[in-house]
């Protein structure tokens, strides 16, 4: 039987902020104990609320399985700053064998310049395959 190579799906450019009202409320979230300052390396994740970035993803990770977060890197040529418009252009890539998503976001500020890479891989396990849960206590 012939393997077929899963399509790649491309979004963007999607235009994209670090509003300081957000960037303040990651930064809250995640610990930070000065609320203002510049969005930290993970503040990309907030995009993934837009219908246009998280929609997708979830969309091609549940066409295999239950998606579970295996790696994630970060590789950025100049930090974020807050109070600003980026674009970001979105790739998702499937893998069969193990199954996986792995999704790149290239972000550029409006100028065409390259800011930032952020590579996810999901791990697209069959739920039908995850053993059921025993309960603590006796053995």
């Amino acid at each position: 039987m012939e393997s077929v190579t899963p399509p790649v799906q491309r979004a963007g450019p999607l235009r994209v902020a670090t509003a300081p009202d957000a960037v303040r409320l990651f930064r809250s979230q995640t610990g930070w104990r000065e609320l203002d300052g510049p969005p930290p390396a993970s503040f990309p994740v907030v995009w993934m609320r837009l219908p246009e970035i998280g929609e997708p993803i979830r969309a091609a990770a549940q066409e295999v399985g239950l998606p579970v977060h295996e790696a994630q890197h970060f590789d950025y040529a100049r930090p974020l700053e807050t109070g600003r418009d980026y674009d970001l252009m979105l790739e998702l890539r499937r893998e069969n064998d193990p199954a996986r998503l792995i999704a790149t976001a290239e972000v550029f500020d409006l100028d065409g310049v390259f800011v930032a890479r952020i590579v996810s891989t999901l791990r697209l396990i069959d739920p039908k395959n995850i053993p059921a849960p025993l309960r603590g206590g006796k053995s």
